[in-house]
């Protein structure tokens, strides 16, 4: 896997990686917080196989992306880095448009970029995996709005958000973001910190959209705030799973297996894979098994 260091236009070096493959679509994976490109890996591999060829690339403050002087925010990575590496990847593969796969909060960034800029978006992009990504609905109870609200009072005092001593992934958080994750769920609004209404916006991307939720993932990214996040986007493709028992796979998916795990090798990446290859092109559905059409 080759690392190339790119530069975001606020002088922030990002670290892009090239998964080796056949030079077929190019696909941009993306981490969420408190991660790095390893937990992308394992997909960009099999798209690779696939006949893909893939791209990871680390937030700014994440794996070997420098940090900014300042705490990043979420919308910073959609602002800075997103357009940063789609312009890198664009001109080493030598092709007009890429896919995105994101999962979390990187699901969410490729969201705000495109909610920002839904030309672009239909220029450059195929289509859009979202992977547990959503940023409205984890407050939905009194004891999830309770401890969403400890956790914003933590990271208000603490202004750090270890992820290694927290047990929750391997590397340290913005508090920043954080706290926009907070508050965004709190106040069931997702907007950008100037106010910009993300879901308003993403009415205007027509790009194809493939949502995954998992059935196990009860608070991070619970299946109502991906579905909200899936129905925000304006296209004629967009497509949703709850990815459980009730849907014939092989377990109630929490947030990070739905990605990262052995089962997910099996039953969703191979469903990821053949998404992307339906939409390289001309925009079609997946088997009834699989997907539900949301439009």
């Amino acid at each position: 896997m080759q690392l190339i260091p790119i530069q975001a236009p606020d002088g922030v070096q990002l670290a892009l990686y090239k998964v080796p493959g056949n030079g077929g679509p190019a696909v941009i994976l993306t981490h969420g917080t408190f991660s790095n490109h390893r937990s992308c890996l394992g997909l960009a591999q099999k798209l690779a196989e696939d006949g893909f060829s893939p791209w990871i690339f680390e937030w700014r403050g994440h794996g070997k992306s420098h940090a900014p002087s300042a705490p990043a925010t979420l919308d910073d990575v959609a602002n800075y880095d997103i357009p940063t590496v789609l312009h890198a990847v664009k001109e080493f593969q030598k092709q007009d448009k890429v896919f995105f796969v994101g999962h979390s909060g990187g699901g969410l960034a490729v969201s705000m970029w495109m909610a920002r800029n839904p030309d672009l978006a239909k220029e450059q992009v195929h289509g859009v995996v979202l992977m547990a990504a959503q940023a409205t609905c984890a407050a939905r109870t009194l004891k999830k709005r309770t401890l969403i609200s400890l956790i914003d009072l933590f990271l208000k005092v603490t202004r750090s958000a270890p992820g290694h001593h927290l047990k929750i992934g391997p590397e340290p958080e913005s508090f920043a973001l954080m706290r926009q994750w907070c508050k965004w769920n709190l106040t069931k609004k997702f907007a950008g910190l100037d106010g910009f209404d993300y879901l308003q916006h993403l009415q205007k991307v027509t790009v194809p959209v493939l949502a995954l939720s998992g059935a196990g993932d009860l608070f991070i990214a619970p299946t109502s705030g991906c579905l909200a996040l899936a129905e925000s986007f304006g296209g004629q493709h967009v497509q949703f799973q709850q990815c459980g028992r009730a849907s014939g796979y092989s377990e109630d998916y929490t947030h990070d297996r739905l990605i990262l795990s052995k089962p997910a090798s099996v039953q969703i990446w191979p469903m990821v894979s053949e998404w992307l290859s339906s939409n390289f092109g001309q925009p079609s559905a997946l088997s009834p098994r699989t997907t539900t059409a949301v439009r």
